[in-house]
């Protein structure tokens, strides 16, 4: 047994079905655009980052002389 819908029913669901086709398509606000700016900063300080490469290839040339043999510092 099928049922005629009310024209309340029928408006809502043809304002939706108008709604499907842009899905996806939103405009973008200015809030958007200046939350894409502060993503675009790098997440880390240069100085930060450069310490964390210092330490690294110290660390690293520090492996290599002990590996070879080299000695490092002061011999008693």
């Amino acid at each position: 047994m099928t049922t005629a819908t009310s024209p309340v029913i029928r408006a809502r669901n043809a304002k939706y079905q108008a709604n499907v086709t842009k899905r996806g398509q939103a405009k973008i606000s200015s809030t958007h655009a200046a939350e894409k700016k502060v993503a675009k900063r790098p997440s880390l300080n240069p100085y930060l980052v450069g310490f964390l490469i210092v330490v690294l290839c110290g660390g690293a040339t520090f492996e290599v002389l002990r590996l070879f043999g080299a000695t490092v510092g002061i011999e008693y």
